[in-house]
């Protein structure tokens, strides 16, 4: 397999309400129907090019990450190898709306109607027309917003049970897990298999700062509630920032406690990880001297035998990145955006992270 090949566009593409992408690294985007997408002479044209290994535009994030030694969606999705090409989508990542019940500091309109003030989702006619040529389709991503919360989905999870397609498909959903709902759930139930991305960037209170208004003794109970699922396994993922580095020993913890419960019901929890870089006064790179220092040393305390090859991957990039610019800090932006932050979430940083002003 050459280094610019990705199973990607030869399996599916990313439908979102949007636009649709090859994947959501992807560079450019079309307004186009889901059906025109993946008939269009743009993704031929794609799969041409990864053939005869050449590099694509579109795929320069991959691309870049790879030279960097670090993990790539390039990487990820071709595990789908195993998944056979038909002449509809096999594999395809689903963004239906930015409904979402939180805030997060990283995120934007695009992605939380909290944010953006409105509902953004796809029309009837759009989900109708991406229901027509999802009758091949094996693996799923959902995504958002908050993909247990919206209609659009339990729509389009009925069309695949009543088609006789949902039982053959793998699902993995990425959650912030503050709720259970039932009805999605249920459906979940009658796939071939579930995997659940809980996002959780940091331990107790800070998770709730980054992830307001959240309640992290609140998400706990939910992940360790899926650990009596039995077709549900269950992966942590980590979105590193300045504002994880303060309690980043106490997350790893946490993340071995799961561990230990989930291995009572004969069950592994996994956990990854990926750096923030935008907006850029929450890079890890521009954090305060200080809390830099913390973090490579509660780093140093990660046990690779307990962790998956990927994650030990992003860890050494991490390290390895920390080390050669450790001397850059740009901790006035990061109290500038903090402070314009919790004026528009009419919050005080110092009530979730006690210690923020400490190691600036």
């Amino acid at each position: 397999m050459n280094k610019s090949y990705c199973t990607a566009p030869f399996r599916g593409f990313q439908f979102t309400h949007r636009d649709n992408r090859l994947c959501c690294s992807a560079g450019s985007s079309s307004k186009s129907t889901a059906s025109d997408f993946w008939n269009s002479e743009y993704i031929k044209d794609v799969r041409s090019k990864m053939s005869n290994g050449q590099e694509v535009k579109d795929c320069w994030k991959c691309h870049d990450r790879e030279k960097q030694q670090r993990w790539s969606l390039r990487q990820t999705y071709n595990r789908f190898s195993i998944i056979p090409e038909k002449d509809l989508p096999t594999v395809m990542d689903l963004d239906f709306s930015n409904f979402c019940n939180l805030q997060c500091i990283m995120c934007g309109p695009d992605r939380s109607s909290k944010w953006a003030g409105k509902i953004s989702a796809v029309t009837q006619a759009q989900l109708d027309d991406l229901c027509s040529i999802s009758g091949e389709v094996r693996h799923l991503t959902l995504q958002g917003g908050e993909p247990t919360m919206m209609p659009e989905f339990e729509y389009y999870f009925d069309y695949l049970d009543k088609n006789n397609i949902l039982q053959n498909v793998e699902v993995e959903c990425i959650s912030n897990m503050t709720n259970i709902n039932n009805r999605f759930y249920d459906q979940l139930a009658k796939c071939k298999s579930v995997k659940i991305i809980a996002s959780v960037d940091s331990f107790g209170t800070a998770n709730d700062y980054i992830r307001h208004p959240s309640h992290f003794e609140k998400i706990e109970q939910n992940i360790l509630a899926l650990s009596e699922k039995k077709n549900v396994s269950v992966c942590i993922i980590m979105s590193l920032q300045a504002l994880s580095m303060y309690n980043f020993d106490k997350f790893l913890e946490w993340i071995y406690y799961l561990k230990e419960q989930f291995q009572k019901n004969n069950k592994n929890i996994d956990c990854s990880i990926n750096r923030v870089q935008m907006p850029q006064p929450l890079d890890i790179q521009n954090a305060p001297l200080k809390l830099k220092e913390k973090l490579i040393t509660d780093m140093g305390k990660i046990d690779p035998a307990r962790h998956h090859h990927q994650f030990n991957t992003e860890i050494a990039s991490i390290k390895d990145n920390l080390m050669k610019k450790h001397k850059e800090d740009n901790s006035d932006a990061l109290i500038k955006f903090v402070e314009d932050i919790d004026a528009s979430r009419n919050i005080k940083v110092t009530n979730y992270i006690p210690d923020f002003y400490e190691y600036i």
